[in-house]
């Protein structure tokens, strides 16, 4: 291996422990620099819609496309505004009892984790899988780097440590999810 190669395995090595340490230290929503609250109520003036979204493989253009979709809705939450984005459909209806875990932006409150008590039913983005996705990306960039390229140019390490970054970001999403989840089962 060369210098390069070594120190550049020295700095994933780095990236990758602070991570790690920022993980079991502090809580996804204080990294993130947002501050995890509940709202409760009943559901009035809701507006569902679905976002679609194409995606083309850039090798086949013309027949390689899939769309991806978005499932939001907007809603008043006893006089708080609120928008809920998943990417699976949710379960959310006009009159339903809601509890709904998120953070607050300068418009509305957005929502990360809900729990419809008028069906039981706990609805989010999956935690697990997104922080699996950000696992997966991260080793991905690794492999590419010591196994596909010979003698990396700095722009091609300063792109895989972009992966390695996204990777470890995706990690951090999927645990403020958790970090949602879990502070909406306290609430009761």
């Amino acid at each position: 291996m060369n210098r390069k190669k070594l120190f550049f395995a020295r700095l994933i090595l780095l990236i990758i422990t602070l991570g790690v340490v920022l993980a079991m230290s502090f809580k996804p929503s204080e990294l993130f620099g947002k501050k995890l609250s509940i709202h409760s109520g009943v559901v009035r003036g809701i507006e569902k819609n679905i976002e679609e979204r194409d995606v083309i493989n850039p090798q086949d253009p013309v027949s390689k496309k899939s769309t991806t979709y978005t499932y939001v809705a907007k809603f008043d939450l006893d006089g708080t505004p609120i928008v809920a984005k998943f990417q699976e459909p949710y379960k959310i209806d006009e009159g339903d009892k809601l509890s709904v875990s998120g953070v607050q932006t300068n418009e509305y409150f957005e929502v990360i984790a809900y729990r419809n008590e008028t069906i039981q039913y706990t609805g989010s983005n999956s935690w697990w899988l997104t922080s699996l996705a950000g696992i997966a990306f991260a080793i991905f960039a690794g492999f590419i780097y010591f196994r596909l390229v010979q003698d990396p140019q700095w722009y091609e390490q300063f792109v895989l440590l972009g992966f390695i970054g996204v990777g470890i970001f995706l990690v951090f999403r999927g645990l403020f999810i958790k970090e949602a989840l879990e502070l909406l089962s306290q609430y009761r």
